[in-house]
């Protein structure tokens, strides 16, 4: 694989289906649902719980004082959302949302506390999660520094496809989620016009094309050059 693509897929913001193993972190807490676009928690609440994501994806997101959003990831299965609660202020860093009909393991923060302790091996994945949303932030951060919304835009639809897509051929690939502009200038800190813009100039350019509820990459290493493109 590239090396920019391999980049891409170690920062990418969806973290769904995660090769985390918690059977015996089931035996705590309760099973709750949510309907999309319920949220789970606010950002500065005092974090009571962790949970663990059974099924379906959570964003996670910031709001600044004048009540913008900026996303951070999208967690799915496997995920764990909370554990930022777990530093001594005991609040959570985020907000969360589902961002479809979710299923998760409610878990109390003195029993997670007292489960990983138990449990060194979950330590470590509870660190693996703490460290690439650390890392994602740290790219985040690059990105609106220094890059152009059209590489970033380009590198979004190709972390994409590392994780919902089907290949058509050796070059094309049908992504299979649905998602919208202002979704997609929420996780990139820009404006969905911005978006907007460069999603019509990348479909212009035959880059990507929208067949029926989904886009089309036509070529994935072309459109990863485009993403590499990084000067200002």
């Amino acid at each position: 694989m590239d090396s920019h693509l391999k980049e891409l897929e170690l920062l990418n913001p969806w973290f769904d289906k995660l090769p985390y193993q918690w059977e015996n972190l089931t035996n705590y807490g309760t099973t709750v649902s949510f309907k999309k676009n319920e949220t789970v928690f606010h950002q500065n609440d005092h974090g009571e719980y962790v949970y663990l994501v059974k099924k379906g994806r959570v964003r996670l997101f910031l709001i600044s004082p004048a009540g913008e959003e900026k996303a951070l990831a999208i967690v799915g299965e496997n995920g764990i959302l909370g554990e930022c609660s777990l530093s001594q202020d005991s609040r959570y860093s985020t907000s969360a949302i589902c961002a479809s009909a979710v299923i998760l393991k409610k878990i109390s923060r003195r029993d997670f506390i007292s489960f990983i302790s138990q449990e060194p091996d979950f330590i470590f994945q509870t660190l693996d999660m703490i460290t690439k949303k650390y890392r994602l932030l740290c790219s985040q951060s690059l990105q609106l520094s220094y890059m152009k919304s059209l590489p970033r835009i380009s590198a979004l639809l190709i972390q994409l496809s590392q994780k919902y897509s089907e290949k058509i051929d050796d070059k094309k690939v049908q992504l299979t989620i649905q998602f919208t502009q202002q979704e997609m200038a929420n996780l990139l800190g820009t404006t969905r016009v911005t978006v907007a813009k460069n999603i019509k100039w990348l479909e212009d350019q035959n880059y990507i094309i929208k067949k029926g509820k989904f886009y089309v990459i036509n070529d994935l290493a072309e459109l990863n050059e485009l993403a590499n493109d990084q000067l200002d």
